[in-house]
């Protein structure tokens, strides 16, 4: 018995896809592949105070989360993440954010891995 609630949603993904299986894997393959990347550019960037490379690791996450469902938990995050990036704002509460999404993120890679 699973106690752990999923993170995932594919709702979105499955309505999109009009029931082509072969468009919902190849999706799930790209978030599998790039949400990694983008974890490690975003914590790049937060490490090296570049706030240029922070927003624009944030904003291009933004376009993959839905995906898998991910908008709803941790969108807001980001894009809260992008708005201090501007003001070249709060360094620790852009870690704050960032962890959230990188453990939200995590769980739903290890959650989608198996399909």
């Amino acid at each position: 018995m699973n106690l752990h609630k999923n993170v995932t949603n594919l709702d979105y993904l499955n309505g999109l896809s009009k029931g082509n299986n072969t468009f919902v894997e190849e999706m799930i393959e790209i978030f599998l592949t790039e949400n990694p990347e983008e974890i490690r550019l975003l914590e790049s960037g937060i490490n090296d105070k570049n706030y240029t490379l922070i927003k624009a690791s944030a904003h291009k996450m933004k376009s993959t989360i839905p995906f898998v469902g991910l908008d709803a938990i941790i969108g807001d995050d980001l894009s809260e993440i992008e708005k201090l990036c501007l003001e070249n704002g709060d360094i620790h509460r852009i870690i704050e954010l960032f962890s959230k999404v990188k453990n939200i993120c995590l769980k739903a890679i290890e959650e989608l891995k198996p399909l």
